[in-house]
Order: C-alpha cells, then structure tokens, then sequence
C-alpha cells in the first residue's frame, strides 16, 4: 500500500522590533533546535503543536511521517538575517532531501520579523511552494498574536490560529491542521480561506480569552462554525510590538463554501472592531501596586505581573524598578523572579550554597528601564536550571534556563535564571525548592501565560506597567512602518461594510 507521506515542520519566533536584544542562531539553539528523529523526543507526548501533528499521524496506517526541522526561539528582537538564512536553508533543504511529499504540516507564530524581511513566514510558505508545487496540500498553525498579511492565504488555505490566551490549545490546532490535511488528502476536500484585515493594533493585556473583548470574539467564532460551509474562524489580535506594514488584527475564515466564508469573515471582521474600546486598560504603576497588594486581606498569595519585562513579549527579563521596591520594602514572605542575570548566577556558585555574596541584580541588558540594584545575599541553593511544565500551557515540554540561583535578600527571596524566561510555571520556583503557593506576595516577569498554571494556586493579580520594553503604553514606541491609519495611536472612523463596498467597486 503507497503510504502518505507528510512532513511536520515547526519554525516559531514573536519578533519586537524596539526591543535592543537581536536574535542569533544560538537563542534558537538554547530554545529549540531538531532535526529530523530529534523531532520524536522533543516533542512526543507535549501539549504542543507538534505533539498534535504527532498524535493524529501515528494512528494513521496509511501515513508516514516525515520529520524535517523545528527551530523556535524565545520572544526577543528581530532575527537576524544570519540566522533567519540558516534555518530557512536547512529548512529548504530538509525538504527537497525528503523525497516525495503528499503534505506538509507547519507550526509557524505569524508575528517573525527579521533584518531584511517583515513578513517572513509568507516568504518561507512561497519558498516551499517553489519546491513542492502548488498542489502539495500544506496546513498551519499560528499564535493569536500573529500579523498576517493577506499573502498568507496565496500558498494555502489551512490555517487554524490559537483560540485561547493563555495558550492552552496550542495542541488542539496541531489535530485540528493535521485532521483537515487528511481530510484533504485522502477525501478529497477542498477548503477556500477568506482572510479580512482590520486597521487596529489593540495592546495585548486585554486579550485573555476567559474575559473581557477576545472571550467575546472566539464565543463568535466557535458559534460561527456551527454553521455550514464552516470548517474553522481564526482570530488573530496581532502583536503590537512589531513594526511593520501587516502589524494588526485580522480574521482568517477557512470554509468548504467561499462565499459564506467571505461573508463569515467580514462579519466578525465587523464585530472585532465594535469591541475595540474594551481592549484598552489603565494599570497601576509599580508602588501604586505593591501598596494595593499589601492592603488586601487574602489567604492565597497576590501576583504583581511585571508585564513590560515580561520574556515571552520580548522584554530582557532583567528590569529593576519592581525588584527594586520589593528590596526596599523587605516584606515577609516575598518571591520575586525569574531575574535574567547569569553574571550574578556566577558569583553564586563562586560563592557557594550558605555563603553571603554582594550582587548587583539585573539592569546588565536594558540599564535604561531600571539600573542594577545592589544587594547582599545569601545564596541558599544552585540548580542546572532543568526542569518540565507541569501547567497547563506546553505541558510536559522540557525547559533549560542555563542555571539558577535562588538569593535571600533580606525577607525577600529571588531566583535567578540564565537565560530569559517568562515566569509561567510554577516548576520553574519548585525545581530549586521555593514553594510560590506559601508566599504572600510573587512579583512575577509574566503576563498571562503564567495564569493558566498559576491561578489555582493564587489569589489576586494585579499588572503593574512598570518601564520596559513591553509596555502597556504604545505611544512610547517611535513607529515607522506601520499601516496608518491604525487604532488606538490614531483616532480613526472605520466600518467594515463600508469597506466590503469599496472592494467591490474596484
């Protein structure tokens, strides 16, 4: 029996371009690198995109998998072209090296930018076409975070975009993309993807999908396709820290009838904009913060997110002024990390377990936002920095923070990490032995992945916008590229069907 032959691929970065941090080939490598079978131990078994792709092809008899190359890196600035060229090579290369190829899935984020390109996963997808062909069917997955241009749906119709934020069913779209190309493919079907852009770029904080305007949006999709001739509605909010032409929001409709499909996306293109105004959010600024926190009477531990350092939006994961106040404050019972900081890591282990050490914390990457804090600790334990998600959010995923170091300071305990990393598992703080559930306060460099593990053990949380590189405050960012006009930065009249009648016209 000729067996299917279909390749799995996974090419994932979010890109800021204000951020001082560019991205190498070597922060691929600490994040995620395999190639070909590594593929299998990678991600076998996690609830990730690619462990979806995994599962519904083994059960397959008909199917043989082809693993060709994963390279994610943590969020940071621009991918340099080097190391944007290196693996779009290896990339190219582990696919015409295959052999024949009945299909191909991909796990892409949508908001790349790179030296010389700002829509680089569209040039990647018309890179593999050239290779392949245009009737090699190809699915993907993308972030809810990601700024799509209509190029995308040029190379192929299947695109299933993350419906929940924190990201929890990052796997869920990697069976949903490997079930409609079999479904392709062995009956068959023909979708036809329907793609509308929108001229707002709301900030992320508010995009939670348990409350607020995006639980809105997605209960509109999921309602959406119930109807027929509706296979999968996509709501991408866009990621405003990337200056680009396609920077934004959008709704990607795929269909087994065009029309409805138009007619789908320009509906929820429609409903998107009329929830606008909800996604904006005041935050308290980091001492109006931590005096809230200590006027509330609760049992469970309160969270101050630092979202503006927050790893997973790009920060540095190493600003001060939240660190700098809990220091200041020295309250009982306090954790604050994960603190980018190998050099104090360093001194550490020098140091050694038990031993006092004199640091100076943080503010090494991005002195502007907060300078380093001066401190005397006692170091009280060193670890490797290995360990696995046990939350909801990549679950079972390894993760290698290249070393940590938990510091007493005072009443305050921190950790130290190695490289930069969003706080969003709790195992992060337990591999070294710290306990966040016992603690009264956790200023945490988070946003919101960190609420799918952590709101069962919390109490309160409460976002301080304190200065980094992620900020709340879009007006801080000196834009250039972006489409104008855009909301929130410009106060702008928009309707959809207004639109809808112009593009007929032409």
């Amino acid at each position: 029996m000729r067996k299917h032959r279909i390749g799995i691929a996974f090419f994932y970065h979010e890109s800021h371009s204000f951020s001082p941090m560019k991205t190498e080939i070597e922060h691929f490598r600490n994040e995620g690198y395999f190639v070909g079978d590594e593929i299998y131990d990678a991600y076998t078994g996690t609830k990730t995109e690619v462990g979806g792709f995994l599962d519904v092809l083994k059960q397959e008899e008909d199917v043989e998998i082809v693993p060709l190359l994963c390279a994610a890196a943590i969020p940071s600035g621009v991918v340099s072209t080097n190391a944007y060229s290196i693996i779009e090579e290896q990339m190219l290369k582990s696919i015409q090296l295959s052999g024949r190829l009945d299909g191909l899935l991909l796990a892409l984020h949508g908001a790349m930018v790179v030296e010389h390109l700002f829509d680089p996963e569209a040039h990647l997808l018309g890179k593999i076409r050239e290779i392949i062909g245009p009737n090699v069917p190809i699915a993907t997955t993308l972030d809810m975070h990601a700024n799509l241009s209509g190029k995308i749906i040029d190379y192929t119709p299947l695109h299933f975009g993350f419906k929940t934020y924190p990201h929890i069913d990052m796997y869920e779209q990697g069976v949903h993309a490997a079930i409609a190309l079999l479904k392709h493919l062995k009956e068959g079907v023909t979708f036809y993807a329907s793609f509308e852009k929108l001229p707002m770029m709301p900030p992320s904080i508010n995009m939670r999908t348990a409350e607020g305007p995006m639980h809105k949006m997605i209960e509109w999709a999921k309602q959406a396709e119930e109807d027929e001739g509706i296979y999968n509605v996509s709501v991408f909010g866009g990621f405003p820290y990337s200056d680009i032409p396609m920077a934004g929001a959008c709704v990607l409709v795929v269909a087994l009838d065009p029309q409805k499909g138009k007619e789908t996306a320009e509906k929820l293109a429609s409903l998107f904009w009329s929830v606008r105004e909800e996604f904006i959010m005041d935050l308290p600024d980091v001492k109006e913060g931590l005096n809230f926190a200590l006027a509330i009477e609760e049992a469970l531990p309160i969270v101050l997110a630092d979202i503006s350092d927050n790893p997973l939006s790009c920060g540095s994961g190493d600003t001060t002024e939240l660190l700098r106040e809990m220091v200041h404050l020295n309250i009982p019972d306090t954790l604050f990390g994960g603190l980018y900081d190998p050099e104090s890591i360093e001194a550490c282990l020098n140091a050694g377990v038990g031993n006092k050490v004199s640091l100076s914390l943080g503010g090494k990457v991005s002195p502007e936002f907060g300078e380093p804090v001066q401190v005397e600790a006692t170091v009280m334990a060193l670890s490797d920095g290995i360990f696995h998600n046990s939350g909801p959010f990549n679950q079972h995923l390894k993760v290698d923070l290249k070393g940590t170091a938990h510091i007493r300071v005072g009443e305050l305990d921190v950790l130290l990490i190695g490289r930069p990393m969003s706080a969003n598992d709790p195992e992060m703080f337990r591999h070294i032995g710290l306990e966040p559930s016992t603690k009264r306060i956790l200023g945490l460099k988070a946003k919101n992945h960190f609420r799918a593990a952590f709101e069962p053990i919390v109490g309160r949380i409460i976002y301080v916008d304190a200065p980094g590189v992620a900020s709340n405050r879009l007006t801080t960012f000196t834009y250039r590229h972006i489409p104008r006009p855009i909301w929130p930065l410009n106060d702008i009249q928009y309707e959809v069907e207004q639109r809808r009648k112009e593009k007929w016209k032409q």
